[in-house]
């Protein structure tokens, strides 16, 4: 006989704030075997991705064979740090460190211990060629500070870009080439300054664009060709505006982005980005089936709780995660089934296949199965704590273990209790919470960090570079070559920078001046641009007579990621396609 149950409102553990726990969520509960959770959703997403450092690269040396590497870890941590082909190779046991299981101390306190004496990988990616700058990415050629994207060639400065070719600049671009400066494109072809569009090639600083080509500041066009600001002109006419305003100009770029989000703000958003979907709330949804809280998602189903994730089924708060099923509290991997509380537990081989399952608290496990509280091993099963069992032996101590994690629980330094059920404390994080992905979305100065239990960093590289005082010109025509020999000073951060090779060469390909900014802050401008992973309650704004709305204006409340003290104008899903299909 199936359980009925009604919705409870929980109190965070951490923030303290009011949460609801929805009777479909404790269906999902009891299908995994976890108990209810006792963090917030937000508080939840804020600790997995405290543990996910995708930018803040480092050079060091690896502590195997002493060679320098690109590493997530920077020198001044206490973890060792062996390179990908030290940690891959057989020069080394990845269950050195195993050790049985102590049931007078929290599981909690013994992996800890764990994390610290083993070994780190220097950076995650696989299957890539001239590529050692890329971050959290597989199957790549010739690209360069590259994060958490796959199948990529001669790219630079994206973040999630799947499929991609000569792209810079760029977050969340799926199946695109010769982009830059973009937000959430899909199959998009030379395509700048844009957000939101969809099989459209020749855009420039563009918004909610289907099937279009050649148009420039417009927003909300469907199979339109040559317009400008939203007003259609000749072929003639548009080739011409090009030539007088052109994007090698870096003094015209600023003066048309600001007129192109003159027009963007003129035009109705839709509530929500949700395409090819049924069922499903939250905002950036393609191609899923009953999602829920569901931001940056594709192709998944029966989900919720979810950021950036991509081929999911029957999974809650997963972040950075591609290819899934039955995972919960988990990230920054791909290819896992029926897994819990995990990061960087790669399945292994291709990025879209599932190749690790049954994983509980496992950090960095990669092609690895029935394990339990493991950390730095790969291709292994049945093991706790870095430890082999077999395996009637491995599933009764897991049993006992789970029962122990909640009479034995472990205390944080702030007081928070962690039972069987809760993912790592934010205080095991290796990295400092300006270093991760943590600091993109919930950005926080270092005394508010400390504050909330955070790890910081500290660190500065020794390596002092001189400023060279090159005077960037404002017009791409007139960049020379040595630029490329010159230290350039960041305008916001003021941080030093280079322009690489094949950057410049696509600059001058596509007639763009070259940026002002270092690529880390125009990351972050890049994501300023970003709708909250939130949901507001309010109305369609939706006046427009010829929708015969009663009293004038439609009447339909609206959850959206666009709360009421936005300048935009925002419209519920039958006024939106009124209006703009």
């Amino acid at each position: 006989m199936s359980t009925h149950y009604t919705a409870q409102i929980k109190q965070c553990q951490n923030c303290r704030k009011d949460f609801s726990v929805e009777p479909e969520d404790f269906i999902f509960y009891e299908k995994v075997k976890v108990p209810p959770p006792a963090w917030c959703p937000e508080c939840r997403d804020k600790r997995r991705f405290c543990f996910r450092n995708g930018h803040s690269l480092y050079k060091r040396k690896c502590d195997l064979c002493g060679v320098d590497v690109v590493s997530r870890i920077s020198p001044d941590k206490p973890y060792k740090m062996y390179c990908q082909k030290c940690w891959w190779g057989d020069k080394w046991d990845s269950l050195e460190h195993g050790r049985d299981y102590d049931f007078s101390r929290p599981f909690f306190e013994q992996f800890k211990e764990l994390l610290a004496a083993t070994p780190h990988v220097s950076i995650f990616n696989t299957n890539t060629v001239n590529s050692e700058w890329v971050n959290q990415e597989t199957d790549d050629k010739n690209c360069y500070l590259n994060v958490g994207g796959h199948f990529n060639e001669d790219s630079a400065y994206n973040t999630f870009e799947v499929r991609g070719k000569n792209c810079f600049d760029n977050f969340w671009v799926w199946q695109c080439e010769l982009c830059y400066g973009n937000v959430n494109l899909e199959r998009c072809w030379k395509t700048v300054f844009s957000q939101d569009c969809f099989d459209c090639l020749g855009l420039a600083f563009c918004f909610d664009m289907r099937n279009c080509q050649d148009c420039f500041g417009c927003c909300g066009l469907r199979g339109k060709q040559y317009y400008i600001f939203n007003q259609p002109h000749s072929k003639e006419e548009y080739q011409k505006f090009l030539q007088n305003n052109p994007l090698s100009s870096y003094k015209n770029i600023l003066d048309l982005k600001k007129k192109s989000q003159d027009v963007w703000l003129s035009m109705p958003h839709r509530f929500a980005s949700i395409i090819k979907s049924v069922n499903s709330a939250g905002c950036y949804i393609t191609e899923s089936k009953n999602v829920k809280d569901a931001w940056y998602v594709d192709k998944c189903e029966d989900a919720r709780f979810l950021y950036t994730v991509a081929g999911l089924k029957d999974c809650y708060d997963c972040s950075s995660l591609g290819w899934g099923e039955l995972c919960y509290e988990t990230g920054h991997s791909n290819g896992l089934s029926a897994s819990k509380f995990c990061l960087y537990a790669n399945g292994g081989g291709a990025a879209d296949k599932i190749g690790s399952y049954n994983l509980e608290y496992c950090f960095a496990t990669p092609s690895s199965s029935n394990c339990f509280g493991c950390c730095n091993i790969k291709n292994q099963e049945y093991c706790i704590l870095n430890k082999k069992h077999s395996k009637d032996e491995y599933k009764q101590l897991v049993e006992k273990i789970k029962k122990q994690m909640a009479e034995t629980p472990y205390v944080d330094r702030k007081g928070r209790v962690y039972k069987y059920g809760e993912f790592f404390p934010i205080e095991f994080s290796p990295f400092g919470y300006n270093e991760t992905t943590v600091q993109d979305y919930y950005p926080l100065v270092k005394e508010q960090a400390v504050e909330q239990g955070f790890n910081w960093s500290d660190y500065e590289s020794d390596v002092k570079y001189e400023f060279s005082g090159y005077q960037i010109p404002d017009d791409i025509r007139e960049v020379n070559d040595d630029v490329l020999q010159k230290v350039l000073k960041c305008e916001v951060s003021g941080k030093g920078y280079r322009i690489i090779p094949m950057e410049l060469q696509f600059y001058r390909q596509m007639g763009l001046a070259m940026p002002r900014r270092a690529p880390l802050q125009r990351h972050r401008d890049r994501l300023n641009q970003l709708l909250p992973p939130k949901s507001f309650h309010r109305m369609c704004q939706c006046q427009t007579a010829t929708h015969n709305h009663e009293n004038g204006r439609c009447s339909s409340a609206i959850d959206t990621p666009y709360s009421s003290d936005r300048p935009e104008i925002v419209y519920c899903e039958d006024c939106y396609l009124k209006e703009i299909a």
